[in-house]
């Protein structure tokens, strides 16, 4: 028997849906205690849930979904994953029908999903396809084994920015007590996020200062690769945040954002911090970083000079409902 049950976060309900995640992710490895530890921390001002299939007891697939936020509070981003060994079984279809039930609690009127050019994503293709989804933006992805990178080569132009007052610093370890230093940073990731490509009809929004804290400090102590930020005059002018999961995969780094204030652009800042949090990671053990770009966005020279390779690209899909 085919069954829709809700989500109850139990201890096993993580297992079983890490499970069903690592049949399907191509390149990334799913922990039941980093998704639980993720769930507990999340923002519960949104709508967040997940929808479970069952077929005679035995977890088959998942719905993944969320609302947006502020301007975006009537679109839904989903992830849906299904065992493989069920494809061609219309399971796939009966989960989307019954998230699009599920969102109609906040007026939902678009759904956007990601899935990456890789054969383990063909099957969801299809339903996007067949639901007349557009592809609104295409992702360059790269990766990079570090141990590789020839960090010597750069250390002329780091010291060149630094000899012109810029500094480097390790967001963690040396600048917690920089006066105002959370308000500057997140100030600064917010400046940095809004020139990050979206796609049209989704709008940059900012995360609460309060909720913000709450990641940093847990991105500080549970997750925390390195955080790298310039500094002009007590100004913080330029970051990039890298995450490491220390269950899950311990020796990759996933790079969250890196970006300059326009003002300081074009002067080889971001190729220089990429370095300084490079030797960061090399020192913890870390070998890989993984990183994407919208495929205009011009910061994906930066990665192809250090060394970095292409891996299958990330697409977004969206529909209006």
């Amino acid at each position: 028997m085919i069954k829709i049950k809700k989500f109850t976060a139990t201890d096993l309900e993580f297992k079983e849906l890490a499970r069903i995640d690592n049949l399907v992710n191509h390149d990334s490895i799913a922990h039941p205690d980093e998704d639980k530890h993720d769930w507990n921390i999340r923002d519960k001002s949104i709508i967040r849930d997940r929808l479970l299939l069952y077929k005679e007891d035995i977890l088959i697939g998942v719905m993944y979904y969320s609302q947006g936020r502020d301007e975006n509070n009537r679109t839904t981003f989903f992830t849906l994953n299904l065992d493989p060994n069920y494809n061609n079984s219309g399971y796939r279809q009966l989960l989307y029908n019954k998230m699009l039930e599920k969102v109609r609690v906040f007026n939902c009127n678009k759904v956007h999903t990601s899935i990456y050019e890789h054969s383990n994503y063909d099957e969801i293709k299809k339903l996007i396809i067949k639901e007349k989804f557009k592809l609104v933006q295409t992702n360059r992805e790269y990766s990079c084994d570090i141990r590789n990178v020839d960090i010597d080569k750069y250390q002329p132009l780091i010291k060149k920015l630094e000899s012109e007052g810029i500094q480097f610093y390790d967001s963690k370890e040396e600048m917690l007590n920089f006066p105002n230093h959370y308000k500057k940073l997140e100030e600064l990731e917010w400046i940095i996020e809004q020139d990050f490509p979206i796609p049209d009809g989704i709008s940059h929004t900012r995360i609460p200062f309060k909720h913000w804290l709450k990641l940093c400090h847990d991105f500080y102590k549970n997750s925390y690769g390195v955080d790298i930020v310039a500094v002009y005059k007590k100004q913080y002018i330029a970051s990039t945040d890298i995450t490491v999961y220390p269950k899950s995969e311990p020796h990759k780094g996933w790079t969250g954002g890196l970006g300059v204030i326009k003002e300081f652009r074009r002067r080889g800042i971001a190729t220089a911090i990429k370095i300084k949090a490079i030797e960061k990671l090399i020192n913890k053990g870390v070998t890989e970083i993984r990183t994407d770009n919208e495929e205009n966005n011009p910061m994906y020279k930066i990665n192809v000079a250090l060394g970095f390779k292409p891996v299958p690209f990330s697409l977004d899909y969206m529909k209006e409902i």
